[in-house]
């Protein structure tokens, strides 16, 4: 998750400069700091295509996928039954399964597939990963208290409105990656 979060606050970051186009000068605000330190955690602790390797070629790939599709198991049993988003999880973690598979499969074909699928996998597990938290947190929440509905309410609209709709397109990358080595 290092590189998610670190992916994630440069990016952020760096839209929010964005924002002060034609402003001038920003430094008074302090947000060309916050993209310069996002960028320089991207480094820190291994680049974050380092760790795309390392999760899919020395972690995934060297059983055979056999921990990760257990790992998907385990968090499609999870996935807390009120969630009204719940069908769209399972789909993700079942996508991310058969890409899981997939790779596998297509990898002794093509010994480069993994180095280049590398960081959209390690994305796209992200995403999930994110997804499946988003549903703990909420089957978490005490609905009674007050201001949850509305303190908790946003931050869940803005990850299925602008984070989790990534997976779909990393995970049409991966799939014509595969196909492309399999025919």
């Amino acid at each position: 998750m290092k590189a998610v979060f670190t992916h994630q606050a440069f990016h952020g970051g760096s839209d929010c400069l964005q924002v002060f186009g034609g402003h001038g000068y920003v430094r008074e605000w302090g947000i060309e700091q916050i993209v310069r330190d996002a960028r320089v955690a991207m480094i820190y602790e291994g680049t974050n295509e380092i760790q795309a390797i390392d999760l899919l070629v020395r972690k995934v790939l060297v059983d055979g996928g056999q921990d990760m599709l257990a790992l998907l198991d385990g968090l499609q049993a999870d996935v807390p039954d009120a969630a009204d988003t719940q069908a769209q999880t399972h789909a993700r973690i079942d996508t991310l399964r058969g890409l899981t598979t997939g790779i596998v499969q297509a990898a002794p074909g093509d010994p480069a597939l993994p180095y280049r699928v590398a960081d959209d996998y390690l994305r796209a597990c992200a995403l999930v990963l994110l997804d499946w938290a988003w549903h703990r947190i909420d089957a978490g929440l005490d609905a009674s208290a007050p201001g949850t509905g509305a303190r908790w309410q946003a931050p869940a609209l803005a990850l299925r409105q602008w984070v989790l709709p990534e997976f779909e397109m990393r995970a049409g990358i991966i799939r014509r990656q595969c196909e492309a080595v399999t025919g």
